[in-house]
């Protein structure tokens, strides 16, 4: 039987995948608004890959799993 530490973990779970699946959307978004754009330059696409860590990492040190 499945108790109330159980229910808190999935809750816990869910909220985690709802926020990976978020910050990859995010990520996705960033990086495709670079490339339409062209500015395939090397500041462009590395300025959106540290936003993309540092979005990342925040979400690790609020939810560290």
């Amino acid at each position: 039987m499945r108790g109330p530490k159980d229910n808190a973990e999935d809750v816990r779970i869910a909220d985690n995948l709802r926020r990976i699946i978020e910050l990859t959307e995010l990520g996705v978004a960033l990086r495709l608004s670079v490339v339409e754009q062209g500015s395939l330059v090397g500041d462009a696409m590395t300025q959106v890959m540290r936003e993309f860590r540092r979005a990342k990492e925040q979400t690790r040190r609020q939810n560290p799993s």
